[in-house]
């Protein structure tokens, strides 16, 4: 029998411990990140559209959906649902951050040096949420607990 904890099984093992934690933070960490942007939509909108030339208009349309998929992937990450769901929203949503931030030099002319901070940040947290990913199968005897 199994010993549960709140949205899925407690892992035993210190890693396991460690990933499940990690899972939990990062996903809720991107389920707030993405209604603070719907709660600041205004100002949110124009930091996505702005600098991207022709394609402002794609920008404001992307910035309606990149909240979205980070609250339904954030969500489903901390709930350890959907697994699948979780990694293409999750990871749609933050992949898009650094290739739309590094579009606007070549797009509109904006400075690469302005770009880069935001680009980097968003790498770091593609990077964790590989590491989520990977280890969402802890409790499920993944490799997280061997």
């Amino acid at each position: 029998m199994k010993n549960c904890c709140i949205f899925s099984c407690c892992p035993k093992t210190p890693v396991g411990i460690a990933g499940f934690l990690v899972r939990i933070s990062f996903g809720l960490s991107l389920l707030f990140v993405g209604l603070t942007h719907y709660m600041t939509f205004d100002g949110f909108k124009g930091m996505v559209a702005d600098g991207l030339g022709p394609l402002e208009p794609l920008g404001v349309l992307w910035a309606l959906i990149l909240p979205a998929l980070m609250i339904v992937g954030g969500a489903l990450l901390v709930a350890n649902m959907y697994k699948e769901l979780a990694a293409w929203t999750g990871g749609l949503a933050l992949a898009s951050i650094p290739a739309g931030m590094l579009a606007k030099p070549v797009l509109s002319g904006a400075s690469l040096a302005d770009m880069m901070p935001a680009a980097l940040n968003a790498m770091i947290w593609l990077i964790l949420f590989l590491f989520v990913v990977k280890c969402s199968s802890c409790c499920s005897g993944g490799s997280c607990e061997k």
